[in-house]
This record gives structure tokens, sequence and C-alpha cells, in this order.
């Protein structure tokens, strides 16, 4: 493969990056709103139940739900980060190791 299609495959592999992180980040705002809505709907049943313990057993299991999934989602989004930065790290060491190799060519070759 040459360079310009390296260059390419490069371009496209970040803007898919660049697209999934950024839904990413639109779900866990999407999320932020959920919670919000939620903490609301269950503050104004608190206040008009006269079975305050019920609302308060739902709402802390939906709490705990609402928690585990954000904590999964964040987990998620960081494993991708990695996972991109990873692949800049082996991107940079092979440029680097080209790098290397034309250097010792071009040293050998005027020596």
């Amino acid at each position: 493969m040459s360079w310009g299609q390296d260059s390419s495959h490069s371009d496209e592999f970040f803007m898919k990056q660049t697209l999934l992180f950024s839904d990413n980040l639109k779900d866990l705002k999407s999320l932020r709103k959920q919670l919000y809505s939620a903490a609301e709907y269950f503050e104004m049943a608190y206040t008009k139940q006269v079975q305050k313990q019920i609302v308060e057993e739902t709402l802390k299991d939906y709490a705990i739900k609402a928690l585990v999934n954000t904590v999964d989602h964040l987990g998620s989004v960081a494993f991708k980060i990695n996972s991109f930065l990873d692949e800049k790290m082996i991107e940079y060491s092979g440029l680097e190791l080209r790098l290397c190799c034309v250097e010792q060519v071009h040293n050998f070759t005027f020596a």
C-alpha cells in the first residue's frame, strides 16, 4: 500500500472514530436529560402520593439502573478512546520505523 492510500485509510478511520465519539457524547447528553426528567417526575409523584414508600423504592431502583447504565456507557466511551489512541500509537511507531529506515539508507548511500 502506498503512502497516499495509508493516509486516506487513516483519515477515513479518524473520521469514523470522531463520529462514533460524537454519537457517544450525544447519548450521554440524552441520558442526562432523561435523568433530570425522571428526577422531576419522582419529585412531583412524591409530593402528591400518600404511599411515599413506594415512590422511594421505585426511585431507588430507577436511580441504581440509571447509574449502572451511565457507568457502563462511560466505560464503553473510555474503551473506544483507548482503542483509538492505541491505533494512533501503532501508526506513529510505524512511521517512526519507516523514517529510521530512510535515514539509514540515506546515510549508507551518502557515506
